[in-house]
């Protein structure tokens, strides 16, 4: 069976009160809200039982006790015999619920604060980064034997082979380095 969720203005009118008082209820944390879609909408099984259990009634409404349950006697009326039990301690319950609903609506808005910080990135973004780099990476150090072969037939000297490897690694890792930079941002205080 699907919830029925109303509006702040619908569920003032079903609960025969100002729109004002609502929102005040859901301001104060006597009820809970959902929001849909940006907009605040409430669940209204739910929130008769959180405004009975959490709002006093003024002296001066046009509420009775007996709308609350209760008749002149001091009697259950047969709504509140009627209603469903409260469930077992072992079970989850609403509040259970909305605590976890609201940590994770927390732990969503500090992610979003996060990357729009610049303090978090996307995770794919990143893994492709990762490896377009060091791809690179392997195709320039692969490279190095082909490259320096040819510039070291006729040499005898073993500093001097030493030299043109040496600088052929050199030309593979500042690829390897400005390939790397072009990927992330750059640090704040330093220079490029």
């Amino acid at each position: 069976m699907a919830v029925q969720l109303l509006t702040i203005s619908a569920y003032a009118r079903q609960r025969g009160c100002d729109e004002k008082a609502v929102r005040k209820a859901i301001d104060e944390g006597r009820i809970s809200a959902i929001v849909v879609e940006g907009r605040k909408r409430i669940d209204p099984a739910v929130a008769d039982i959180q405004w009975s259990q959490n709002t006093r009634a003024r002296a001066d409404s046009k509420r009775s006790g007996a709308s609350d349950g209760i008749d002149a006697g001091g009697s259950t009326t047969d709504a509140a015999a009627s209603a469903p039990a409260a469930p077992a301690a072992t079970e989850p319950g609403y509040a259970d619920f909305r605590t976890r609903r609201e940590r994770a609506e927390a732990e969503m808005a500090e992610r979003a604060n996060q990357r729009e910080a610049g303090l978090a990135l996307d995770r794919r973004s990143t893994e492709r980064g990762v490896f377009d780099v060091m791809r690179a990476y392997r195709d320039a150090m692969q490279a190095i034997g082909p490259r320096a072969a040819p510039k070291c037939i006729g040499l005898g000297d073993a500093r001097q082979i030493e030299h043109v490897i040496s600088e052929e690694v050199r030309r593979a890792l500042a690829g390897f380095e400005e390939r790397l930079q072009g990927l992330l941002p750059p640090l704040e205080g330093t220079s490029v």
